[in-house]
C-alpha cells in the first residue's frame, strides 16, 4: 500500500507520528510507515534524512527509497528487530529540507528560462549534494545563460506563488506545461505562478523568493547538448563567499584590487613568457656546447661503427634531455643516452635515448627490455624512444650500453 505524502501537504513540517513496520528494500531491512514527512530519493532529487524515535529506541534515517507500488521504505543506522505495529516518531533536517526545496525550485525555473531564452529544453536534471546540473538540448551560449539567470533572479525578486496542482485527466490536458507527463492519471504539477508549469513530485518551496537567490558556476557541451551547473540559496553564497576569498588573496598577492587581478596576471604572463623565451634560449647555447664537448670525448668509432654515449646528470628538465639527445644524434654514427633524476622523485630517472641516421640500434627495443627488467616503464619508435628508471636500475643499464660499445 502507498505511503502517505505528508511533505507534499506541509513542505516546512519537521515532525510526525506514524505507524511503523518493518520491511525490506534493496536486499537491506526498512520501516515503513503509514505516512512520512521524508522525501524519498526520486527525480534527480537526493532523500531526506534525520531521525525515528521509535521502540524505545532512535534511529538515524540515513537513507530513504520508494518502491514501485508507492511504498516508501525507510532505512536505518540500526537493527529494525522488534519495531512491527508499534508508533513512531520522526524528525527530519530541516535545513537539508530547505536546501533540497531552493534547488529543485531553482531548476524548475531556470529550465523555463533557458526554454524562453534560446529554446533550450530539459532533458535531465540532477540535484546532487554539492552542485546541481541540467542537461539541454540545441545551441546555447554564455549569454543566454547570463539572460536566463537574469530571468530567474527577476521571478525570485518579484516572490510569486509556487503551488501544487493535482488536475483530473481532463484538466491535464490543457495546462501549459514545460514538459509532458509520462503518465496521465495521478500527475501531481508544480506551478511557478504565472512563468513555469511542470509536472514533479519533489518538495519545492511555496514562493520564488524562498529560493534566495540563482547563480550558473559551469556551462560544457555533454552528449551532443550542453550541461549548466548552478548553485541556488545558501549554495550559492557560500560559492561566492569561497571564490570571492580566493580572489581576495589574489589580490593581495599582486598588491592590487580585486577587479584588477586579471589585468596583473596578465602582465605576469607576458613577464613570464619573456624569461622563458630568454631561458630556452640560454638553454640551447648550453646545449650546443656541451653537445660539442661531449661528442669531442667521443670520436667515430674506426670502420662505421656504433659510438655509444651515455650522459647522466643530476640536473635537468626533460626538455633538456630531449633537445641534448636529439644534438647528439646529428651525429650519424652515434646512439645517445641522456638522463636526469624526474622533477618529481629523486629517485627515478627520466630518460631519452636517439639514434644517428647510420646507427645500427633499436632504441624502443632496448629501452622497454631494460625497463621491464629494471622496475621501469619506457617505449617509442626504433630511431626514438622514452622512459622512466628508478636510480639504480638506470646506472646499470647505462652501464650496459657503453660496455657493449
Amino acid at each position: 500500500m502507498a505511503t502517505e505524502k505528508l511533505y507534499w501537504a506541509d513542505p516546512f513540517a519537521t515532525a510526525f507520528e506514524a505507524a511503523a513496520r518493518t520491511g525490506e528494500h534493496g536486499g537491506k531491512p526498512s520501516i515503513v510507515l503509514d505516512r512520512t514527512l521524508f522525501y524519498p530519493e526520486s527525480g534527480g532529487q537526493l532523500a531526506d534524512v534525520g531521525t525515528l524515535a521509535i521502540g524505545g529506541r532512535t534511529l538515524g534515517v540515513v537513507d530513504v527509497q520508494v518502491a514501485d507500488d508507492g511504498t516508501i521504505h525507510h532505512l536505518v543506522d540500526g537493527s529494525v528487530d522488534g519495531l512491527e505495529g508499534v508508533a513512531a516518531s520522526g524528525t527530519i533536517d530541516l535545513a537539508r529540507r530547505r536546501d533540497h526545496m531552493a534547488q529543485h525550485t531553482g531548476q524548475h525555473a531556470l529550465s523555463r528560462a533557458l526554454v524562453d531564452v534560446a529554446r533550450a529544453e530539459t532533458v535531465s536534471s540532477r540535484l546532487g549534494a554539492t552542485s546541481c546540473t541540467i542537461d539541454v538540448e540545441g545551441a546555447l551560449a554564455e549569454r543566454d545563460v547570463a539572460r536566463a539567470e537574469d530571468l530567474v533572479n527577476a521571478v525570485i525578486m518579484d516572490d510569486v506563488g509556487v503551488r501544487q496542482l493535482f488536475p483530473t485527466p481532463e484538466e491535464l490536458p490543457k495546462l501549459p506545461l514545460r514538459r509532458p507527463p509520462k503518465v496521465d492519471r495521478g500527475v501531481r504539477v508544480i506551478d511557478i505562478e504565472g512563468f513555469d508549469m511542470s509536472p514533479c513530485g519533489g518538495t519545492h518551496c511555496t514562493r520564488t523568493g524562498q529560493i534566495g537567490v540563482v547563480r550558473v558556476v559551469g556551462l560544457e557541451k555533454y552528449k551532443g547538448g550542453w550541461r549548466v551547473t548552478f548553485h541556488a540559496g545558501r549554495r550559492a553564497i557560500d560559492d561566492a563567499r569561497k571564490k570571492e576569498a580566493v580572489l581576495a588573496e589574489l589580490a593581495r598577492e599582486f598588491t592590487c584590487g580585486m577587479l584588477d587581478v586579471v589585468q596583473s596576471v596578465g602582465k605576469l604572463r607576458v613577464e613570464l613568457k619573456t624569461r622563458t623565451d630568454a631561458l630556452a634560449s640560454t638553454r640551447g647555447e648550453l646545449v650546443e656546447l656541451l653537445a660539442d664537448r661531449i661528442l669531442a670525448q667521443h670520436p667515430p668509432a674506426p670502420g662505421g661503427a656504433t659510438t655509444r654515449v651515455v650522459v647522466v646528470r643530476e640536473h635537468g628538465d626533460l626538455g633538456m634531455l630531449r633537445t641534448l639527445a636529439g644534438r647528439l644524434a646529428t651525429r650519424e654514427d652515434v646512439v645517445a643516452l641522456c638522463a636526469a633524476p624526474d622533477e618529481r622523485d629523486a629517485n627515478e630517472f627520466a630518460v631519452v635515448l636517439q639514434r644517428g641516421s647510420k646507427a645500427d640500434f633499436d632504441c624502443s627495443a632496448w629501452l622497454k627490455q631494460e625497463a621491464a627488467a629494471g622496475g621501469g616503464r619506457g617505449g617509442g619508435r626504433p630511431e626514438r624512444a622514452e622512459g622512466r628508471m628508478p636510480r639504480a636500475s638506470l646506472l646499470a643499464a647505462a652501464a650496459r650500453l657503453r660496455d657493449a660499445s
